[in-house]
């Protein structure tokens, strides 16, 4: 009896999942691809929205480069007033740490530079000159970044000066008497505050 019904039973096996979905999707795309062969305005609608789609994303990675490039072009501008931004939010009470956070940079470079830079400001004077009156006036004034000492003043306060003076005077008025008084951080103090104070007579300066 048990032999009967083994051989009246039918065996079904049911083919795999994966051959159905293969063969399913190649059928598919054929009979897409004869779909739009029959029917040449949708073969062009087609095309056109791949077209379209292509010039889109090449729009999009312009405009994306157009925007980093301006950003890069704003960052180089703005770059070298970093130093004296660092220092000056330094003073303020921010920390090392902080400062490089808000600014995205490597804390290695923050504290570089405030270990090895210094802020100041100075004042250039000149005597007797016929065009701003007699005696000592304020020519000039301004501030700046400079490199540091061990102590943390201006490492080269001689070599500043004369950049200043030169840069203020130039060759028409080299010949006036002038001096140059200096100070730590970016605000200009009492000039019996000033850390650094050199002065040229006339006579010297006609000589340079």
């Amino acid at each position: 009896m048990s032999e009967q019904n083994q051989s009246s039973e039918a065996v079904y096996r049911r083919r795999p999942d994966r051959a159905l979905g293969k063969a399913s999707e190649a059928e598919q795309r054929s009979a897409l691809a004869a779909y739009i062969a029959e029917r040449p305005q949708l073969a062009a609608f087609a095309r056109d929205m791949v077209r379209a789609f292509e010039e889109h994303e090449a729009a999009d990675v312009r405009a994306r480069l157009a925007a980093a490039g301006a950003a890069r072009k704003a960052w180089k501008k703005y770059e070298p007033e970093v130093p004296a931004l660092i220092l000056d939010a330094r003073a303020a009470g921010v920390s090392g740490v902080e400062i490089a956070a808000d600014l995205g940079m490597n804390p290695s470079y923050v504290f570089r530079i405030l270990r090895e830079k210094v802020r100041y400001s100075y004042r250039i004077d000149v005597f007797n000159d016929p065009d701003i009156g007699l005696g000592w006036q304020a020519d000039e004034n301004g501030e700046g970044v400079a490199d540091a000492n061990e102590a943390g003043g201006l490492a080269d306060p001689d070599r500043l000066a004369d950049e200043h003076r030169q840069g203020m005077l130039g060759v028409r008025r080299a010949h006036l008497a002038a001096r140059v008084l200096m100070w730590k951080g970016p605000d200009m103090g009492l000039d019996d505050e000033a850390v650094y104070v050199r002065e040229w007579p006339a006579a010297e300066a006609d000589k340079q």
